[in-house]
């Protein structure tokens, strides 16, 4: 082979390897993909490129429930008793109860009144159609009307109580007195005087208690075992009275005068 045929052919061999390098880098920058040793080009460096896989931690899990635990604060000690009269004397009642300390029973029966005035002595009251809720629980009560002492329970301690119930045998026809008397007011029943308190029993002296009594012949509240300068405990007017102040458990008999209800 002569020299000027050697120097040819290294020349076509080199121009074939400088092709197929320049083909391949062509190829691998369409593709994206850069290749050993080079730096990226303005076009690779531009193409989007896959997105980065994120990995996302599973949430806390919440309660959805909206019923506050056992030890959600659920305000001070007391009842508030709200009532009102129906037609046939007796008044049907609700009570809302924050106990002390919670608890799984509670003593119910009904008030004594036998001491509240003349013609109270031979009342027997009877508390009927009760319904107790304590915390969401409802305790199965007696058959018919609660006319003595009855101890109610449930399972899980609570401190909220709510009572409804219809007391009976509570009202009597007003005395005379100076400047009142007997008649009621046109279009309404007898004058007529209630005696009760809470259907609850055995709490402490010093609970304080609201009563609230509402109806449109409702005349006046007053509070008979405080002292003297406090028995006109009732403020408002009709058809809405309640106690100025909270009274004690231990002194919380109220007396309600007001012109029974025709029926």
């Amino acid at each position: 082979m002569t020299g000027s045929r050697a120097r040819d052919i290294v020349r076509r061999s080199a121009g074939a390897l400088t092709v197929t390098v320049l083909c391949g880098a062509a190829v691998a920058v369409g593709t994206g993909v850069t290749l050993p040793g080079s730096a990226a080009s303005p076009i690779s460096a531009g193409a989007r490129t896959p997105a980065t896989t994120r990995t996302i931690s599973p949430m806390p899990r919440t309660s959805l429930d909206p019923t506050p635990g056992r030890n959600a604060a659920v305000g001070k000690p007391g009842i508030v008793l709200t009532t009102h009269p129906d037609t046939d004397g007796s008044f049907l009642v609700s009570e809302v109860i924050t106990l002390p300390a919670a608890a799984t029973e509670v003593v119910l029966r009904p008030p004594s009144i036998r001491d509240a005035g003349i013609g109270f002595e031979r009342r027997r009251p009877a508390a009927s159609n009760v319904l107790l809720d304590a915390g969401g629980q409802a305790p199965t009560l007696p058959d018919g009307p609660l006319h003595s002492e009855v101890t109610m329970r449930w399972d899980s301690p609570t401190r909220k109580l709510q009572l409804r119930y219809r007391l009976t045998e509570v009202s009597v026809a007003s005395a005379t007195r100076p400047g009142l008397g007997t008649s009621a007011r046109a279009g309404t029943g007898r004058r007529t005087v209630a005696a009760f308190g809470s259907l609850l029993g055995g709490m402490p002296a010093d609970l304080p208690v609201t009563v609230v009594v509402t109806g449109k012949t409702v005349l006046s509240l007053t509070c008979p075992q405080l002292p003297l300068t406090k028995m006109a405990c009732g403020a408002g007017a009709v058809p809405r009275f309640r106690t100025l102040n909270p009274i004690p458990f231990g002194r919380s008999r109220v007396l309600v005068q007001y012109d029974r209800p025709a029926r």
